[in-house]
């Protein structure tokens, strides 16, 4: 491989690694646009390494080993923060990049720019998508009823209870509406925490909340449990 071609394909692997990092850095205040880049770059680097060295090594050998490492890098990537995950989709356009940037060091040209397209378009076209098709209540002739759980423990208990929140609103006819965390001071210094888990129902259904908040008290070591009605929205949207 001469210098030219050596040149023409880290090139093309920091453009494109650039096209995917640019969309990332605008969904976002991480700094996804410089870790793409070096991403996309290295693992061309590792390809064209071994096309450089045939006798000692094979591309698709290389390949296999920049996807194991990208592995590891991805898990760094991904947070949890609560009930909820973040960086997921980071994690996954970081692995496509490096897939990009190893068809650049193979030479395949054209296919990297076909794949480099499909994960910009991934991440631009199918976000919108997937808000119309999240779950929406449908309208079944009554009201949707807005519930608020108020549960009281010990911080250290807080990330079990929302695991095990989480669990029990599993196959259950409610969704989570969102939960807050609010810190509470004790006589006996215990470092006590508040949840309010906001919860809402497609109709009334106060036997089935009553059941959820029982087996959530019987489940977990809380100071205090209680519910209330928030609202009904009698035309199925949230007032």
């Amino acid at each position: 491989m001469t210098w030219i071609d050596f040149s023409l394909r880290l090139g093309v692997a920091l453009f494109l690694g650039g096209a995917i990092g640019i969309e990332r850095q605008w969904r976002q205040t991480k700094a996804v646009l410089k870790t793409n880049v070096l991403v996309c770059m290295g693992s061309s680097m590792f390809v064209m390494m071994s096309v450089m060295t045939p006798g000692d090594a094979s591309p698709t050998r290389m390949a296999a080993q920049v996807v194991s490492g990208i592995g590891f890098l991805g898990g760094g990537i991904i947070l949890r923060d609560g009930a909820s995950i973040k960086g997921l989709n980071t994690a996954a356009t970081l692995w496509c990049a490096a897939a990009v940037g190893t068809l650049t060091g193979g030479g395949f040209l054209f296919q990297a720019y076909l794949g480099a397209g499909a994960v910009v378009f991934a991440n631009l076209i199918l976000r919108p998508l997937i808000e119309q098709i999240k779950f929406k209540p449908q309208k079944l002739g009554e009201s949707n009823t807005y519930y608020r759980c108020s549960l009281t423990c010990n911080r250290s208990e807080e990330m079990a209870v929302r695991d095990l929140l989480l669990h029990l609103m599993s196959g259950k006819a409610v969704m989570l509406n969102g939960i807050q965390s609010h810190s509470l001071e004790s006589a006996d210094d215990t470092d006590q925490t508040m949840l309010e888990i906001d919860i809402m129902t497609l109709r009334r259904d106060d036997m089935l909340i009553e059941q959820f908040a029982q087996q959530l008290q019987d489940k977990t070591q809380n100071q205090g449990l209680s519910w209330q009605v928030l609202s009904e929205d009698l035309s199925g949207e949230e007032e």
